[in-house]
């Protein structure tokens, strides 16, 4: 992703991307409390862990640092999944 010149006159393109993705993540968070809120703990940690695993993938494409691979998402997932499970059988 290009950062436009007049932009980086401010401040570095890395320090505005950092910007854009707090500013994602920000509305990110504020739907998982809304989860954690109407279907509790475990969906609250799926959704989220599933919401970083996305925006770290989206971030390496962004970058070009590092593979974006779906995969490697399934696998930052997957926790959050896996205790959305043990917290729904017990």
């Amino acid at each position: 992703m290009r950062v436009p010149d007049f932009l980086t006159r401010v401040m570095p393109a890395d320090k505005w991307l950092h910007i854009a993705l707090g500013i994602v993540w920000l509305a990110a968070a504020s739907v998982s409390w809304f989860v954690l809120m109407l279907f509790g703990p475990g969906a609250f940690l799926a959704y989220h862990t599933t919401t970083f695993a996305l925006l770290y993938e989206v971030n390496q494409a962004v970058r070009g640092d590092g593979q974006p691979d779906l995969l490697d998402a399934v696998a930052t997932a997957a926790p959050g999944w896996l205790a959305w499970g043990v917290l729904a059988a017990a």
